[in-house]
């Protein structure tokens, strides 16, 4: 028989036999698990760095980081007697997947994502945000898969309850996790982590557009699924990606074809507007983005033998 561990592990004052019952109880469940450093009472880091580390109580405390996650209670054990309060670690893509929120907005494209008013399955809060726990599906780890959302895959870690926040808030289950199961991750969510191209078989091309048409929308679909995404760290953005630039050159270079290929506007958008999806864009930005690249290539069409841009 399996019981449902967590439900109130953050509340009052965490204690040590608590941290220890929480590591072991994920190490026994097949769980790598590994000692993070942990936050003072003053945001101050556990580490060398102190307060001027940028990822208080967040990083491992292992020489061998992630390396050195064990599943085996008695390691475990051995760590949190000599780091009694450390917080708790958890690799990524062996047993466990993990969704990583940071945002409402986030949340609310999930939710939209997989059209449910409520998620189901584990649900944890962290200090700022929610992780949703999936047994592994051998995905990658993958920044910004939405604004504000994560995924934790293969050769990823996170942050488990009841470990402490920076904030001073304690990770917390809000929905329980059953120590014998994990969902699997719903096939809308896989497939935002893990894109796959749509096919365009040769035996069917697509009515009207020249054999010369069909291999320029193949290219673009493909530039548009292999954008690069934005990176966030910390919960700051520090890099733009270029999903939004890509699809609107995707467009314009279509545009730029149409008169020539017999290319139409819903043969393109429909083409582009599914690699944009699943590349991780909003609907409605995807629309306008087409519809700007697109109006543009028509007012700029490319004559033969002219070079694209």
């Amino acid at each position: 028989m399996t019981a449902a561990w967590g439900q109130d592990a953050s509340r009052g004052s965490t204690a040590h036999a608590e941290l220890v019952a929480a590591a072991t109880t994920y190490a026994a469940a097949g769980m790598p698990v590994l000692p993070l450093h942990s936050p003072g009472v003053d945001g101050r880091c556990s580490c060398r760095a102190g307060a001027r580390c940028s990822s208080p109580g967040k990083h491992p405390r292992l020489r061998k980081g992630l390396h050195g996650a064990s599943r085996h209670p008695e390691v475990v054990r051995r760590w949190w007697s000599l780091w009694p309060y450390a917080n708790i670690g958890l690799a990524t893509g062996t047993v466990l997947d993990v969704c990583d929120i940071d945002t409402n907005d986030g949340l609310h494209q999930i939710l939209d994502l997989l059209k449910v008013i409520r998620l189901s399955g584990p649900l944890i809060r962290t200090g700022r945000g929610w992780h949703l726990w999936y047994a592994s599906a051998g995905l990658p780890s993958r920044i910004a898969i939405l604004p504000g959302v994560d995924w934790r895959g293969r050769g990823g870690f996170v942050v488990a309850p009841p470990s402490l926040h920076v904030s001073g808030i304690r990770y917390r289950f809000r929905q329980p996790w059953d120590t014998a199961h994990l969902p699997a991750c719903p096939p809308a969510l896989s497939l935002l982590v893990a894109p796959q191209p749509p096919a365009v078989p040769e035996a069917a091309p697509i009515a009207d557009v020249s054999r010369y048409g069909q291999a320029a929308l193949t290219g673009e679909v493909e530039r548009v699924l292999r954008a690069p995404r934005p990176v966030i760290l910390d919960g700051r953005r520090i890099s733009g990606g270029g999903r939004n630039a890509t699809l609107n050159r995707a467009a314009f270079r279509l545009g730029q074809l149409a008169e020539r290929t017999g290319m139409t506007e819903a043969t393109a958008r429909r083409a582009l507007t599914q690699a944009a999806l699943r590349a991780g864009l909003g609907r409605a930005e995807v629309h306008r983005t087409f519809a700007s690249g697109w109006h543009a290539g028509l007012r700029s069409p490319r004559r033969q033998g002219t070079p694209g841009p």
